[in-house]
C-alpha cells in the first residue's frame, strides 16, 4: 500500500507541475512520516530500486522523453503561439510515460500515460503541417475564444485527418511532394507489373490512388473504357509527373477547403482565400516563369526561328493585359450590335442560398454548419445547375440571349455570378421572370432571400455604356488595374485581384464565359493570317466573287479587332455552331510509319499520334474551313527544349566550323594554296611571252597559228 501511495504521490505531483491535473493538492505531501520500521526500510529500498529501473527503462526505450529533442521549426513556431496565448508550452506539457507496477508484482511493469489535455490535443493536431501549422494554431485560438475549447479542438483534429492521407500530408513542401510522387509511382508500377488483366490492374491502381485522395474522373474512365484505352490510365498512375500534378492540385484544393472550414476566410480575416494559398501561388508563378524563361520553342524546319516560352506567353491571352483587352473588345462589339438592333441590356446578380455561406454578420453561419459545411465547389455546382435550368426554360420559350457571365467570390469564398445579357425588348420581362424563378427555386422563404438571392437592373443607354456595368468586375477578376480599392473589403484593387484569381485557380472555377456569338477560336485563328486573301488565288478558284468577299470580310474584321463586324460576317450573334460562315478545323496529330512486306516492298501508313501514356492524342486546331476551302493557320512544327541546351547545341555547330578554319590557318594551308596559285600565274605569264615571241618573229604567221591563239585564251 505504501508503495502504491508513493507512486501515486510522485505521479500527481509531476502532473501538477505540468498544469494538467488539479487533484495533486488533495494529497498531503507534508504529512508526518510513518514510523521507520524494517518493513518501511525494505519498502524504501525497493522503491529506490524501482525508481532507478524506471529511469533506466525510459532512457533506453523512451529516449524522446528524457531530454528535449531537436524539433522541426514548425513545432517551435506552433509551441511559441500556444505559449504566448496560454502561458504554457504544450510540447513539454504533454503527459510523459512512466512505468507502474502491475498487480503489486515488480517483475511485471507497464507504461502508463495520462489522458491528454485539450491544449496538447490541439498542439498535436497542428504541429505536423509545416507552413500551414501556424495558420491552424491561430485558427484554433480564435475559434476557442468564440465558441468552445472542445469544439475548437475537434475542428483542428478533423482538419488534421483531412490533411493527412496515410503517410502523406497535403501540407508537405513541394520538394517532399516530388519525392513522394516519385516513390509512389514506382510503387504502383511494382504492384501492377505482374497483373496481366488490364481491368484488374486498373482497379489495383485506383485502390492505391484512393488511399491518397486521388481518382480519375468518371467521364475519363468511361471514355477510356469505350475506346479500349484503360491501359493508358494505368500508365498515368505509374508516372511520376502525373502523380506530381495530381498531388499539387489535390493538396491546394484540400488546404483551401480546410482554411475555409476553420473560418479563416472572411471579410475581416483573410478575404476571398487564405494567405497560405496566395503565398503558394506566388511561389508557383515564380517557378513557372523561371521554367518558361529557360525553355525555348523552335521551328523544326528552321532552328534559327526560336522564342522562349515566356516570350510566347506574353503574346497570348495568358498575358492579363491581352486577356482584358480581348474581353472588352468582344463585349463592346455585343453592345454595338444590341444598340443597332434596339435590343435591351439587363444586368443580373444571382447568389447562393444561406447554407453555402460560411460566415454571416462576422459570425460562423449556423445554417452552413447544419448543412455539413458545403465547400466552394458545392456552391459553384449549385449555381451551374441553377443556370442550366434557366437556359432550359429559355430554350422552351424560344428566347435567345447573348452576353457575358462573370464568377466572383464573396469575402468568405462562396461564389456568386454577374451576368450582362442582351435580348430583344419584347423578351425582357420573360427573361427576368424565368431567371428569378430559377434563382428562388431553392429555399425561397429563408431570411433575406427575396432581397439578396437575385437582383436585376436594366441598362440605361442614356446614362452610359453597358460595358461600364461589368468593367470593374472584369478588372477585379484579372489583375485589378484601374481599381483603386475593393468595395467588399479593405484591400487595394491589385491585391484583391490577386486573391480572387488565386481563389479561382485553387478551386478550378472558370471565371468568364461568353454567351451567344460566333466561335472565338475562328477569331483567334484568323488573326494569325495577316495577308489579304487574293481573289485570283488558286485556293479560291471555286468561290464566286460574293463568297470570296464574305471570306475576306471575316478575315479583315478579325484582323482589325472589330468583334461587331466579325459577328455579322459569321452569321450574327444568335448563329449556331454548325451555321457559322467559317468553322475551325480540328485534327488528331498523325505520324507516318514505313512497313516492309515479305517481298521487300515499302508501304507507308498513317497512324494517330499517341500521348506518353499510350492513348490517342486529342485533336488540335490546324486551321479553318470555308465552303470547301481549307485555310491552314498552323503550318509550323514546333519543338521545345531547355534554353541552355539548345543554345549550347547551336554554338557547338558554329564552333566546329570555326575550328576547321583555324586548323587550316594554323597548318599554313592558306599560305601553301597562295604559293601554288602564284606559281601557276608565273607559268601562265611565261607561256604568254613565248607565244608572243613566236607570233612576232615572222616564223609563224597569225593565220598559221590559230590553235596557239586559242590556247592563249584558255
Amino acid at each position: 500500500m505504501m508503495l502504491d501511495f508513493a507512486l501515486q504521490v510522485d505521479r500527481e505531483v509531476k502532473y501538477a507541475r505540468m498544469g494538467l491535473l488539479g487533484s495533486a493538492s488533495t494529497i498531503d505531501t507534508n504529512a508526518a512520516p510513518q514510523p521507520y520500521t524494517p518493513t518501511a526500510q525494505l519498502l524504501d529500498k525497493r522503491l529506490e530500486q524501482a525508481g532507478k529501473s524506471t529511469q533506466s527503462t525510459i532512457k533506453t526505450k523512451l529516449p524522446c522523453h528524457t531530454k528535449p529533442p531537436v524539433m522541426p521549426e514548425c513545432y517551435n513556431v506552433v509551441a511559441d503561439i500556444f505559449a504566448g496565448e496560454y502561458g504554457i508550452n504544450p510540447y513539454y506539457a504533454a503527459p510523459q510515460p512512466c512505468l507502474v507496477p502491475c498487480d503489486d508484482d515488480w517483475t511485471k511493469k507497464t507504461v502508463f500515460t495520462a489522458e491528454k489535455s485539450w491544449i496538447v490535443r490541439a498542439f498535436d493536431a497542428c504541429k505536423l503541417h509545416r507552413d500551414f501549422a501556424p495558420v491552424m494554431s491561430r485558427a484554433f485560438i480564435n475559434m476557442a475564444k468564440k465558441v468552445d475549447h472542445l469544439e475548437a479542438v475537434r475542428a483542428v483534429e478533423a482538419a488534421n485527418e483531412r490533411l493527412t492521407k496515410m503517410e502523406f500530408r497535403y501540407t508537405s513542401t513541394d520538394e517532399e511532394l516530388c519525392n513522394f510522387a516519385k516513390s509512389k509511382s514506382a510503387y504502383v508500377m511494382r504492384q501492377v507489373a505482374d497483373i496481366e488483366d488490364v481491368t484488374e490492374a486498373f482497379n489495383r491502381a485506383c485502390d492505391i490512388l484512393d488511399d491518397y485522395g486521388l481518382a480519375f474522373r468518371p467521364e475519363q474512365i468511361k471514355k477510356a473504357e469505350d475506346n479500349g484505352e484503360l491501359k493508358s490510365l494505368v500508365n498515368r498512375a505509374t508516372n511520376e509527373i502525373w502523380w506530381r500534378r495530381a498531388l499539387r492540385t489535390r493538396s491546394s484544393l484540400e488546404i483551401e477547403r480546410v482554411a475555409r472550414d476553420l473560418t479563416i476566410v472572411h471579410k475581416n480575416g483573410q478575404a476571398y482565400c487564405s494567405n497560405f494559398s496566395v503565398t503558394r501561388r506566388r511561389q508557383r508563378d515564380a517557378e513557372n516563369k523561371e521554367m518558361l524563361t529557360n525553355t525555348v520553342a523552335y521551328d523544326e524546319d528552321d532552328e534559327s526561328n526560336w522564342y522562349t516560352l515566356n516570350e510566347l506567353a506574353q503574346k497570348s491571352i495568358s498575358n492579363p493585359e491581352i486577356r482584358r483587352a480581348e474581353m472588352f473588345v468582344r463585349l463592346k462589339g455585343f453592345e454595338n450590335i444590341a444598340q443597332a438592333n434596339k435590343h435591351v441590356g439587363m444586368f443580373y446578380t444571382p447568389t447562393c442560398p444561406s447554407r453555402f455561406h460560411s460566415v454571416s454578420n462576422n459570425k460562423v453561419n449556423q445554417a452552413w454548419l447544419d448543412a455539413g459545411c458545403p465547400s466552394t465547389q458545392d456552391a459553384h455546382d449549385y449555381m451551374t445547375a441553377m443556370f442550366a435550368d434557366f437556359r432550359k426554360a429559355l430554350d422552351k420559350a424560344e428566347i435567345k440571349v447573348y452576353g457575358l457571365r462573370v464568377v466572383e467570390p464573396h469575402a468568405d469564398g462562396c461564389p456568386h455570378w454577374h451576368l450582362l445579357l442582351f435580348m430583344e425588348k419584347r423578351h425582357e420581362k420573360m427573361v427576368t421572370k424565368l431567371f428569378r424563378a430559377a434563382a428562388m427555386k431553392d429555399t425561397p422563404n429563408e431570411s433575406g432571400a427575396k432581397k439578396y438571392r437575385f437582383t436585376s437592373q436594366a441598362i440605361d443607354w442614356d446614362k452610359g455604356s453597358a460595358v461600364g456595368y461589368v468593367a470593374k468586375y472584369l478588372s477585379k477578376n484579372i489583375d485589378g488595374k484601374h481599381i483603386a480599392s475593393d468595395r467588399s473589403t479593405v484591400l487595394e484593387g491589385v491585391e484583391a485581384a490577386e486573391r480572387v484569381v488565386t481563389w479561382a485557380r485553387v478551386n478550378r472555377i472558370r471565371q468568364f464565359q461568353f454567351i451567344g456569338g460566333p466561335s472565338v477560336t475562328v477569331w483567334r485563328e484568323l488573326r494569325r493570317l495577316r495577308e489579304e486573301f487574293k481573289e485570283d488565288d488558286a485556293l479560291f478558284n471555286h468561290l464566286d466573287e460574293g463568297e470570296w468577299l464574305t471570306l475576306e470580310n471575316v478575315r479583315r474584321a478579325a484582323d482589325t479587332s472589330d468583334w461587331e463586324a466579325f459577328c455579322l460576317a459569321m452569321g450574327g450573334v444568335f448563329v449556331r455552331r454548325n451555321g457559322q460562315t467559317i468553322r475551325p478545323e480540328y485534327q488528331v496529330p498523325q505520324i507516318m510509319q514505313k512497313l516492309i512486306d515479305e517481298w521487300g516492298e515499302e508501304h507507308t501508313t498513317t497512324l494517330a499520334s499517341k500521348t506518353r501514356y499510350g492513348d490517342n492524342a486529342s485533336a488540335r486546331v490546324i486551321g479553318v474551313v470555308f465552303k470547301a476551302a481549307f485555310l491552314a493557320t498552323r503550318g509550323r512544327t514546333w519543338k521545345t527544349e531547355n534554353k541552355e541546351k539548345f543554345l549550347r547545341g547551336t554554338k557547338r555547330i558554329m564552333t566546329g566550323v570555326t575550328d576547321i578554319f583555324e586548323v587550316l590557318e594554323n597548318e599554313g594551308e592558306y599560305q601553301r594554296m597562295a604559293d601554288e596559285q602564284y606559281e601557276q600565274y608565273q607559268q601562265y605569264l611565261q607561256r604568254v611571252d613565248e607565244l608572243e615571241a613566236f607570233a612576232f618573229e615572222g616564223d609563224i604567221g597569225a593565220s598559221e597559228a590559230p590553235h596557239l591563239l586559242l590556247d592563249l585564251c584558255q
